[in-house]
């Protein structure tokens, strides 16, 4: 079997696929790793409170909880261990974790500094339980390693953005390489002569431009925050903000680095939705914006907003488009969300059937058709599959 790890900032999330078939065979998450709060949760049974102290506890008490249930007789029915790095820098391709890539992979932390650190924390662990077992680093980023060096360059002096790599790096790449295959397949149409536009639409959002398979323009860029707002990021805003949040942004004098940390925080942590109307949760959000809540409405019809703007500009980029898709917690479970954006589409020739839209449930169909009968562009609801993703990457090698 393969077993594909997913870890967060205080998460560990795994799933268990048959080599041949790819077929499901477990998945579980540990949560709120380092708390008094943290949780086990197998094959989505009630979650049960056990002491994570580490994300090293966390991959331990996977293994043994994966035998205690006798998910696997025993570990050595694992024959490949599968890892999403947020962050891999311009790769390309995934690689074989060794003490080598650790340590570069690690280097790498400032540019993801929640997410990179963890997971060569569990790649350590995973190796040293495992030594003869082969783990793979799939990257987050690699899917956009295809944009042209015109959109990734931002115009910032040109050393001192090379020395630093500050540039257009995109995430959710996983995620967007994986329902733009699906909607390929659904279609019938080769992904070589297709022109996408997905959108990853969760607590952190994301929209990618795909022409003929590649990735040629992403909403985030240096980090997540830029590009789309989310439940607590930001989204684009003009860079002089960060100026305007600390104590004193006209204060001429050196240093304020405490200052630009708060700055940064807010910006990641209480911002987005929640610094809109204080809910995270979009379902929430648009109940509320249902009833005239005045800040509910105004984040619904911003976010809305934002996305049709993404969408206008890789339509242009693209020189048309073919399809659509709607992804993540979002994207897959809103229908008064993907009603909005699409409002503003039929310029372009996009309409979407509303009673499809109103039933669609990826639960019972992983791709699901919401396109209207007169619609030039295909509109499609896929439900994202990061870890599955791997495992086909991993299957492929």
């Amino acid at each position: 079997m393969f077993l594909i790890f997913n870890a967060g900032s205080s998460s560990l999330k795994f799933k268990l696929f048959d080599i041949d078939s790819l077929e499901e065979k477990g998945k579980g998450a540990c949560s709120e790793i380092g708390s008094d709060q943290s949780t086990f949760s197998l094959n989505q049974q009630e979650p049960k409170q056990c002491q994570l102290k580490s994300h090293e506890d966390a991959l331990s008490t996977v293994f043994q909880e994966l035998k205690d249930t006798h998910v696997i007789k025993d570990e050595k029915m694992i024959k490949a261990i599968g890892h999403r790095v947020v962050h891999g820098g311009d790769r390309r391709k995934p690689v074989k974790v060794t003490s080598k890539t650790l340590k570069q992979l690690d280097e790498m932390t400032a540019l993801a500094p929640l997410h990179n650190h963890r997971a060569v924390t569990v790649m350590e662990a995973s190796l040293e339980r495992m030594p003869d077992c082969d783990n793979y680093a799939y990257f987050d980023t690699m899917f956009h390693a295809t944009l042209p060096k015109h959109i990734y360059t931002y115009p910032l002096p040109r050393q001192h953005a090379l020395d630093k790599a500050v540039r257009k790096w995109g995430f959710h790449g996983l995620s967007h390489q994986f329902v733009s295959g699906c909607a390929a397949n659904f279609l019938n149409k080769p992904l070589q002569n297709s022109k996408f536009i997905t959108l990853h639409l969760g607590n952190g959002s994301s929209a990618c431009a795909i022409a003929n398979g590649e990735s040629i323009d992403t909403t985030m860029g240096l980090t997540p925050v830029s590009g789309l707002p989310g439940g607590t990021r930001s989204g684009d805003v003009d860079p002089s903000a960060v100026f305007h949040l600390v104590s004193h942004p006209a204060d001429p004098k050196p240093g304020g680095g405490v200052e630009l940390a708060k700055a940064e925080h807010v910006l990641n942590k209480e911002s987005g939705f929640k610094g809109l109307c204080g809910l995270t949760h979009m379902g929430d959000i648009a109940t509320k914006a249902e009833q005239n809540n005045e800040s509910a409405k105004l984040t619904f019809d911003l976010f809305v907003n934002r996305i049709q703007n993404f969408i206008g500009s890789y339509y242009i980029l693209l020189e048309g488009c073919d399809v659509i898709v709607f992804t993540g917690g979002i994207g897959e479970h809103s229908a008064p969300l993907r009603q909005h954006v699409c409002e503003k589409l039929k310029c372009i020739g996009c309409k979407i059937d509303l009673d499809k839209n109103n039933h669609a449930d990826t639960t019972k169909n992983k791709v699901v058709d919401i396109t209207a009968s007169d619609s030039s562009i295909r509109v499609l609801v896929i439900e994202t599959n990061e870890e599955l993703q791997i495992a086909r990457l991993m299957k492929e090698q």
